[in-house]
């Protein structure tokens, strides 16, 4: 079974053909990178980063500030900038190893915000990292990589084979 726990979500990739936790040492701690590698078929990977502001998982004195921090992150162009950074550094990381890369990439942040009403932020956020990371119309392997900001539950509909849960 393939269960991992990343930012107090707990995901069950058990269908995956497989999956690496890639920025996790002995395998990348010098590039900023995605949170998994998941091979969901021959020619395609989703390359998944996970944040997560639920005030349920955090320790009493920090949840104060998770609202004002997630509606901060989601405005900042520094938070978009790393997020779009992870994405580069695991390329990056696959150029150096010398693996190849996958022919589609879907690049997915899953972001949970502090309370339901929050994630309306991941919308504007969600523009925002698509036209950073995707290439100019003229380029021939833009339809390659796709980009998606989704919550929890909107995980789990588009993904029912990897089911993700709050532990």
């Amino acid at each position: 079974m393939s269960v991992f726990k990343e930012s107090g979500i707990e995901f069950d990739f058990t269908r995956a053909q497989s999956v690496v936790k890639h920025d996790e040492a002995p395998r990348n701690t010098f590039w900023s990178g995605v949170d998994f590698c998941i091979e969901d078929s021959p020619d395609e990977s989703i390359w998944l980063e996970v944040k997560s502001w639920n005030p349920a998982r955090m320790e009493p004195k920090w949840r104060g500030g998770n609202q004002r921090r997630f509606v901060s992150e989601m405005k900042s162009a520094a938070f978009s900038l790393k997020m779009r950074s992870k994405f580069f550094g695991t390329s990056a990381f696959f150029g150096w190893q010398g693996d190849p890369l996958p022919e589609t990439v879907r690049y997915i942040l899953v972001f949970e915000p502090p309370r339901r009403i929050d994630s309306a932020l991941t919308l504007a956020f969600s523009h925002k990292i698509k036209s950073q990371i995707a290439p100019p119309k003229s380029v021939a392997w833009r339809s390659r990589i796709n980009v998606s900001v989704l919550g929890l539950s909107e995980w789990n509909q588009r993904f029912p084979d990897y089911p993700a849960r709050i532990f």
